[in-house]
């Protein structure tokens, strides 16, 4: 029972790390980049690719909407206080925080991939691992602590989801009409673990002297390594096991397409990836149970660095198996993309909507870009994104360099400028982003050759 409180404290730990699927925006309208293929299997890179195997792309993005050192530190004159200082009013406080606050992490390593032209038409084939959580909690909980008023708080649904899967997939992209390409990937799944939980009763009773919460909720889980015969030992080390539960399978789908306007100046392109599902199969593998337990805080002691307050959880597993086998969802995208170049396409103005439909919420960000591209060799974004009450001076920036046969891609979004000073540590002094939110980055190394000769023809005119 120890190591599934571990499981799924640290599931949810991992999660609020900082954390949109692990896809590189900044991706999106670099044409020598083969990672804007995984956005839109409609947009093929110029020339075909080798990804080298586990580092050909590594991509990790964590997405939150409320952790944000400007929305828990105040400055007063010279001086830099918490939320909770009687200085800085209950509805200061209120009108930084949303709603409903969501996490959203991924994790992805393209472990093979390989892109060629036939002819006019792109093909692509490969394999990745994937790393899926999200979370949605209320925030009244952070309005109770500063309120500081007596009474019981209810803190509303609480729940949280994460998958472990593998996906090999083929896709293909080509002309239908002389100025519009559409793009299709098809992926076969193979899930290697979940986990969700959900918490019935989260209430948290607040008195000016203390704050203690009580959490009581259900948890499931599905893995190969879950061996579930007995109580004593959930997870197995033997690999012959471990390799006959090799047995939750699913499938997915990408589809995109491009139109080009205006002598290809102005191009328009939308897609839809990842709409897909994994059937989790019953057996030893599947197991759940529910959680029980207690936090208390009782103040936090800025000039130490401590806080007096604590922890009490334990999660107990049903005694009867879970029957049946259980169906999860994918968390899938949605991207739609305006770009109008300039200057022969040396230079190209793009908008990106990223919107994403995750089991526990939906969110949408708005991405700007001005993408550089002054050889065949060479090309670089900067970038900002607006929505998730991104403040301006938080951007994005990808290079991509592919000289003769080599492909190198690097990128990293919300980049924050606007640092917040004044804080001690154990006696250092520390600086930190004031406004980031979220994170994302993505690297990789391949090969390139082949670029189609109707391509050369096409630019030469």
């Amino acid at each position: 029972m120890k190591r599934i409180l571990i499981l799924l404290v640290g599931l949810i730990a991992f999660v609020g790390f900082n954390s949109a699927s692990a896809q590189s925006r900044n991706s999106y309208f670099m044409e020598g980049s083969y990672f804007r293929n995984d956005m839109n299997p409609a947009l093929a890179p110029t020339r075909g690719y080798i990804a080298v195997p586990f580092v050909g792309g590594i991509g990790l993005n964590a997405s939150q909407n409320f952790l944000s050192i400007d929305n828990f530190l105040y400055q007063r004159g010279d001086e830099v206080v918490t939320a909770l200082h009687n200085s800085v009013t209950p509805e200061e406080f209120y009108a930084k925080l949303p709603s409903q606050g969501k996490i959203d992490f991924d994790f992805k390593t393209k472990m093979f991939g390989l892109g060629f032209y036939a002819k006019k038409m792109f093909w692509t084939f490969g394999v990745n691992t994937n790393m899926s959580a999200d979370m949605a909690m209320s925030m009244d909980a952070f309005k109770a602590v500063k309120t500081l008023g007596n009474g019981v708080y209810n803190l509303g649904d609480t729940a949280l989801n994460a998958s472990v899967y593998m996906d090999a997939y083929l896709g293909t992209s080509f002309r239908v009409h002389e100025n519009v390409n559409v793009g299709i990937k098809a992926k076969f799944l193979v899930g290697m673990a979940m986990a969700n939980a959900k918490f019935s009763n989260l209430q948290a009773d607040v008195t000016p002297d203390y704050v203690n919460a009580t959490v009581n909720g259900a948890w499931h889980a599905n893995g190969m390594f879950i061996d579930n015969r007995n109580h004593e030992e959930i997870f197995s080390d033997d690999y012959n096991y471990v390799l006959n539960n090799i047995n939750n399978f699913g499938a997915a789908i990408d589809l995109g397409v491009e139109v080009r306007l205006l002598d290809d100046h102005l191009k328009l392109s939308a897609a839809i990836v990842d709409l897909g599902f994994i059937k989790w199969a019953e057996g030893t593998t599947n197991i759940a149970g529910t959680i029980n337990g207690n936090a208390y805080f009782n103040g936090f002691n800025i000039e130490a660095s401590e806080v007096d307050g604590g922890a009490d959880f334990e999660t107990e597993i049903l005694d009867k198996p879970v029957d049946g086998n259980y169906v999860s969802l994918l968390n899938f995208s949605v991207n739609a993309g305006v770009e109008y170049n300039i200057l022969n396409n040396h230079i190209a103005f793009g908008v990106l909507s990223h919107t994403k439909f995750c089991n526990t919420m939906t969110y949408s960000e708005l991405t700007a870009s001005v993408n550089f591209r002054p050889t065949n060799w060479l090309s670089a974004t900067v970038s900002h994104t607006f929505l998730n009450k991104n403040r301006p001076g938080i951007f994005g920036f990808a290079l991509n360099v592919h000289p003769c046969a080599l492909n190198i891609y690097t990128g990293v979004d919300f980049i924050d400028t606007q640092m917040v000073g004044g804080l001690e540590y154990d006696g250092v002094q520390v600086t930190l982003p004031r406004y980031m939110k979220s994170m994302n980055a993505y690297m990789g190394l391949g090969f390139h050759y082949g670029r189609p000769k109707f391509m050369k023809e096409e630019k030469k005119k």
